[in-house]
């Protein structure tokens, strides 16, 4: 049977780890090895945790149990969650540099793809297509690094749809946000760490003026929860220099096929799009024999 923890921050997974700790040595051994060096072990895999804290590598997944984890990666992907708001990019370069374990990073991302099945079958998902189809205007906004995927985002739904407009902070658009119709606007935010204060703040000042926003971020603790409905949670591996998005992304491609699935007439409008760019020669085509 699966379950997951229900632990929520750091310092109560380090509660959890001392109560634990007081029935056997080796999870004593243990519970001190992450609490000292917790940052470092967000890019280490279980045996080499074992081999740090001497125990064995079944300790560690019995550890991971006694927390109310499935397993160590379970108990890894949380962890994350609660580092990677603080640890700075220098962290990551120096942890990084002792630790290039491939095969750890891309089971992380399997298992962060293989969650992608149950977040599509959820209720707040359902509620954001409908959101992203009946909008009469969308706006999507984000800022630093989780604005590397608004020109994709974008791009697509530009395809599907009409009066879909893209917004940084450093666009004209920006300062100007809370005077659009906010009847008629539905503003979709991509937030993950580490959360750029001007986002939150832009935010704050959109919910406050009424609007309706949605998101999609990492983490129930992510700032933008009480901000947003709905929130979509997606995992992201943070065991390298700079935040892995490949399952964000992917996640991106399927709602968006799902909001394509529910635009009345899109086939015309692909049609037509495609007629244009065959007439424009937008794109290579070999015309050798």
């Amino acid at each position: 049977m699966e379950f997951k923890s229900n632990i929520k921050e750091l310092d109560e997974l380090k509660q959890k780890m001392f109560e634990i700790s007081k029935s056997s040595v080796t999870y004593e051994k243990l519970a001190y090895y992450i609490e000292k060096n917790y940052k470092h072990i967000i890019f280490m895999t279980a045996s080499e945790v074992a081999s740090e804290s001497e125990v064995s590598q079944g300790s560690v997944s019995r550890f991971c149990s006694a927390l109310g984890y499935r397993g160590y990666n379970d108990f890894l992907h949380n962890l994350q969650q609660f580092v990677r708001e603080e640890i700075t990019a220098p962290q990551r370069l120096q942890y990084t540099s002792h630790n290039n374990n491939l095969a750890s990073t891309l089971n992380m991302e399997h298992n962060n793809i293989d969650e992608l099945e149950e977040i599509l079958n959820q209720e707040a998902y359902q509620k954001l297509v409908e959101k992203i189809i009946s909008a009469e205007e969308l706006v999507i906004v984000s800022s630093r690094m989780s604005a590397t995927l608004l020109p994709y985002t974008s791009y697509i739904l530009n395809k599907i749809r009409n009066n879909v407009v893209m917004v940084t902070p450093d666009s004209p658009l920006w300062n100007t946000l809370e005077l659009r119709d906010k009847e008629k606007t539905l503003i979709l935010t991509i937030m993950f760490p580490r959360y750029p204060n001007d986002l939150i703040k832009k935010l704050e000042i959109l919910k406050r003026e009424g609007f309706s926003i949605t998101a999609i971020t990492d983490s129930i603790i992510s700032p933008v929860t009480s901000l947003a409905d709905p929130v979509i949670n997606i995992p992201i591996t943070t065991s390298s220099i700079f935040d892995i998005y490949s399952t964000p992304i992917l996640f991106i491609n399927l709602l968006l096929r799902d909001v394509a699935n529910g635009i009345e007439g899109l086939s015309k409008r692909i049609d037509k799009l495609e007629k244009f760019e065959n007439e424009s020669n937008i794109y290579y085509k070999n015309t050798r024999s």
